[in-house]
């Protein structure tokens, strides 16, 4: 999310505007059949290989196009920043990641901006369109609604080995852990991070849903929380997926994951919908090869809305396709 930008948006597109400060992207109603969504997301990179770095920055960008219930993205606007020494062939790579991912998902990078800069920067704005009827604010959580997540935590201890398996750091996290399960969470990390939530915004257009946030840098706490508040609803979080051998590492590097603190990259859904339509929602993502897992619900709220762990929560320890 980005919401000094957001907000400069809402203020300029006054009551053509939709949603509000807070949600995952801006959302223009063009007419009463057209919804346009627009978001803008860059970081610093997270993987060495050029190609994955752009599968990664792709998915990210277009992770919040998808929270808002958007699944038809028009372009990806590329935005490249890096310094002169760069060899040329990492940049190309990169954008060819994203332009791959794109087409994965029936899109293209159309275009953008590239500027020196003394640290690599990479990201883009990402366009989508839909019916004003399926855009999800992040507003809209119920009392009584199941919280779904589709994609388990652990990026952040997960790339965190892989940086330290390549300095000197490797014997001190070695002494701890095996190089084989530690190569097989960043394996799973990558999957977790290049993979689209295209069908996860179709299985939320199907059932009808009514809240959304993508999990990313705030970790789920901080995602669920701003529902809860923009909601007016409690949030109770009782099961938590999590990448296998992540919460181990997480203590290790003294992460706050079991907390549900742990900062995310282009991570899954928290998706809040009625219970009665919870098992289709499931099962969408199911045929199509993807998990899911029901990790709490909505409820009245005690004085101010909030969001809070449950006592005896599940730690669910779960592999990713």
């Amino acid at each position: 999310m980005f919401h000094l930008l957001e907000s400069a948006n809402l203020l300029d597109l006054g009551s053509e505007c939709a949603g509000d400060i807070g949600d995952d992207a801006v959302v223009r109603i063009v007419s009463e059949d057209i919804a346009v969504v627009e978001n803008v997301d860059i970081f610093t990179p997270i993987h060495d290989d050029p190609h994955t770095q752009g599968e990664i920055v792709a998915c990210n960008a277009t992770n919040d196009i998808f929270a808002m219930g958007a699944t038809d993205i028009l372009s990806l606007q590329a935005f490249l920043a890096y310094p002169k020494e760069l060899p040329e062939k990492v940049v190309v790579g990169v954008l060819k990641g994203m332009s791959d991912f794109m087409n994965r998902i029936g899109a293209k990078v159309s275009g953008g901006q590239t500027i020196m800069n003394p640290v690599p920067v990479f990201g883009g704005v990402c366009l989508g369109v839909t019916h004003p009827r399926n855009v999800v604010y992040s507003s809209g959580a119920k009392v009584g609604d199941v919280v779904l997540l589709t994609k388990p935590l652990g990026i952040q201890p997960a790339m965190r080995s892989y940086r330290d398996l390549k300095d000197e750091k490797r014997d001190a996290l070695l002494t701890e852990f095996k190089e084989p399960d530690l190569i097989r969470m960043q394996d799973t990390a990558v999957r977790v991070m290049t993979q689209s939530n295209f069908e996860v915004a179709q299985a939320m257009n199907r059932v009808g849903t009514h809240a959304a946030t993508d999990i990313t840098g705030f970790g789920l706490l901080g995602h669920a929380s701003n529902v809860a508040i923009m909601s007016g609803v409690d949030v109770v979080i009782d099961t938590m997926p999590v990448i296998p051998g992540t919460l181990d590492l997480a203590t290790f590097f003294e992460h706050r994951l079991s907390e549900g603190m742990g900062a995310e990259t282009a991570g899954g859904m928290l998706v809040f919908l009625q219970p009665d339509v919870a098992d289709d929602f499931h099962g969408i993502l199911r045929s199509a090869g993807l998990p899911s897992w029901t990790v709490g619900k909505a409820m009245k709220p005690k004085g101010a809305p909030k969001v809070r762990l449950a006592k005896g929560i599940q730690f669910i320890e779960a592999e990713f396709p």
